[in-house]
């Protein structure tokens, strides 16, 4: 028993010794470290183009100026000789209520970073469906016998602007701006008279419908936030506020009995308010 002992603990020990020379033999395993990331680096000067979805507001003034000024001529406009039942006064100017429309474009531009500091110059163009209607020609018709049958309408389809653009860098990815710069609207009018004045504005036998667009150059400014998301993507969101300059029209220049006494002339002018965001590819 006590040999069997003996004999037992001295291959214990043995094994003990062995396994303790091969740790040593081994050595201490060296310690990886993990690779060091290069800080990505935001470069914001380049070219680049993008395109945007979002909305446009439009609010458009028709101020009519003057009454039959192709019968009588503009040297007495506004020509309200109608005794009993003025009608320059009436309605006029009139205010077509701001109208959402759908708005959807591209833009392109370039920018030159210094620092913290983007300076860019952009330009844009985009196309919404804006248009409103309103009863009775504008300063046309009298509150006596009403507006009869006759409309007035706008419709703004395309605009565009050239600007300039100053953001600061509040994050070496995020960017905020301000923008402004020259606006472009096209712009479209018309009216359609019935015919049955005094109720209304023509006499003219079956009335009368005229239509005419123009293009309307103004102001714009604004601002918004971009986000680079990689060094060729950039994610906006922009707001602008446009107004733009009047145009003077002349509708029916020939209508009526006798001919030019149903002419009109009238001025346009307009605002915008237009948000949208946009994705830009940046080479």
């Amino acid at each position: 028993m006590k040999r069997a002992l003996t004999l037992g603990i001295g291959v214990l020990a043995l094994v003990g010794s062995t396994f303790t020379a091969g740790a040593a033999d081994l050595g201490a395993r060296p310690i990886g470290k993990a690779p060091i990331m290069a800080p990505v680096i935001y470069n914001w000067s380049g070219f680049y183009v993008g395109v945007g979805v979002g909305v446009r507001s439009d609010e458009n003034e028709w101020t009519t100026t003057c009454l039959a000024p192709t019968f009588l001529g503009t040297a007495t406009c506004p020509n309200d000789i109608f005794a009993g039942t003025t009608r320059i006064l009436n309605a006029n100017p009139t205010t077509f209520e701001p109208d959402i429309g759908f708005r959807v474009g591209g833009y392109v531009g370039y920018n030159w970073q210094f620092q913290n500091w983007v300076l860019g110059i952009e330009g844009d163009f985009a196309w919404a469906d804006n248009s409103a209607t309103v009863a009775g020609i504008p300063g046309t018709w009298s509150a006596t016998f009403g507006p009869g049958l006759d409309t007035a309408s706008v419709n703004d389809k395309l605009d565009a602007s050239f600007r300039g653009r100053l953001g600061y860098l509040f994050a070496p990815q995020a960017l905020v701006y301000v923008t402004g710069g020259v606006a472009w609207l096209e712009k479209e009018v018309s009216a359609s008279c019935a015919g049955t004045f005094p109720a209304g504005w023509c006499n003219n036998p079956g009335g009368a419908v005229a239509t005419d667009s123009n293009h309307h150059i103004g102001w714009t400014l604004g601002g918004g936030v971009e986000w680079m998301l990689t060094q060729n993507w950039i994610l906006r969101a922009e707001y602008r506020y446009s107004q733009y300059q009047e145009e003077s029209y002349t509708f029916f220049s020939g209508a009526g009995i006798p001919a030019g006494i149903d002419s009109f002339s009238f001025d346009v002018d307009a605002k915008t308010h237009t948000a949208y965001a946009g994705i830009a590819y940046k080479f």
